[in-house]
């Protein structure tokens, strides 16, 4: 079993002004303060084609359920990696996973951001999986919705800075 992860959001920044913005340094500095989620760059490569890769460490929010605990960092942070590709007919693709050390979740899919009328959309999609019997399907489900719950703070944290002057 799996949970399945769709999200999208649209932005009035072009589909290259919100690349720069969601794989810059800045982009987990901004979302520790904003979102108070301790985010900080592990590695940032960009790459020859313009592919960037960014991996970021955060902590995990509070409030999940009990029968959960057991399978968390005791430090209670994970591992985000973002890896976008090269530009290809106005899109950009990518992918996303995140690593729960000690947990065995799963969790990760694909990116796209592409142009619309006003601006462009950001699409998430994957899949999380926990292979653990009885509890597996409910924390699948706990765990996709509390990705969702982040996308739609990120993407909210997103509309704030494509408002702010170059």
């Amino acid at each position: 079993m799996s949970a399945t992860i769709h999200t999208l959001h649209e932005s009035s920044g072009d589909v290259e002004r919100v690349l720069a913005i969601l794989t810059s340094e800045q982009w987990p500095v901004r979302k520790a303060e904003a979102l108070r989620d301790g985010s900080r760059v592990v590695e940032r490569t960009e790459r020859p084609d313009g592919g960037v890769l960014l991996v970021q460490s955060r902590e995990l929010p509070g409030g999940g359920p009990g029968f959960l605990e057991k399978f968390l960092p005791q430090d209670g942070r994970v591992v985000q990696t973002d890896d976008w590709g090269p530009a290809q007919d106005g899109l950009r693709r990518g992918t996303w996973s995140v690593e729960i050390p000690g947990a065995p979740a799963r969790l990760g899919g694909t990116l796209l951001l592409e142009p619309t009328a006003t601006g462009s959309r950001y699409v998430i999609d994957g899949e999380a999986k926990v292979p653990i019997p009885l509890v597996g399907g409910k924390a699948e489900r706990f765990i996709a919705d509390m990705v969702l719950k982040l996308s739609d703070k990120e993407a909210e944290l997103l509309r704030t800075v494509l408002t702010e002057p170059v």
